[in-house]
């Protein structure tokens, strides 16, 4: 597949939350933007709190960099089903 060239003109921040195949809301992107505006929060305060000084910041980084794959793995589950479901590919790989 090749890779096109992004077109700010063309990007709505509504499509982060529908499914390009029916129009209707996706639960799961809806969940993956909140979990990662949620984890760049915690990253942020944690690189804050690490720099002055607060114990335990490290955990707080690394469960905000759980939630940023997390995050990732809702969103790219919803256009992954979503390329099922359009029929571009089937279980065994195949295109119809």
């Amino acid at each position: 597949m090749a890779m096109q060239n992004f077109e700010k003109s063309k990007f709505r921040f509504s499509e982060t939350f529908n499914n390009s195949n029916t129009g209707k809301s996706s639960g799961s992107g809806f969940i993956g933007v909140i979990v990662g505006l949620t984890s760049v929060l915690g990253f942020i305060s944690g690189i804050i709190g690490f720099f002055f000084g607060l114990n335990g910041m490290e955990i707080v980084l690394d469960y905000s960099t759980q939630l940023l794959l997390y995050s990732t793995l809702l969103l790219g589950a919803r256009k992954v089903v979503g390329s099922f479901m359009k029929g571009e590919k089937t279980i065994e790989g195949e295109n119809q």
